[in-house]
């Protein structure tokens, strides 16, 4: 991925916290934002493990992260630390947000491709992009970023 003008200037690059997306929810009334705002963070990994009966496979464990962030300028930037948060028994479903990209041509939510499926992978990154209001926090670090 190419380098845009709106990620030129990284700005409050202190850590990357990992939040459970149930903690999100019980916490954070579903607000990724909420929590960005309360830990004054500009990037996050969000977990959600999920055992998911799946065709031709059977129950399997997944463990789906979401990396929102706005100081890494590709996924596999981050991927190799989210990779070190799952169990060794747990199928890895990792998607990424730069919400610094947001708003210019080259935004885009990046997911690896999974041997299960775009169906049943869509569906897992579609729940925590809902239940985590996903567009609201992507919104707020865009606009911190361009400030």
């Amino acid at each position: 991925m190419s380098q845009s003008s709106k990620d030129t200037k990284f700005k409050d690059f202190d850590r990357v916290d990992a939040v459970s997306l149930s903690d999100l929810r019980d916490k954070f009334g579903g607000s990724l934002k909420l929590y960005l705002t309360q830990n004054k963070l500009s990037d996050v990994i969000i977990l959600f493990p999920a055992d998911i009966d799946v065709k031709d496979h059977g129950r399997t464990r997944f463990f789906a992260v979401m990396a929102v962030t706005t100081n890494f300028s590709m996924p596999e930037m981050i991927e190799p630390f989210a990779r070190s948060l799952a169990d060794e028994n747990q199928k890895l479903l990792f998607s990424w947000v730069p919400a610094h990209l947001f708003g210019s041509d080259e935004f885009s939510i990046y997911i690896e491709s999974s041997e299960f499926g775009e169906l049943l992978v869509n569906g897992i990154v579609g729940e925590i992009i809902r239940e985590a209001n996903i567009e609201e926090a992507v919104e707020y670090l865009a606009n911190k970023t361009s400030t």
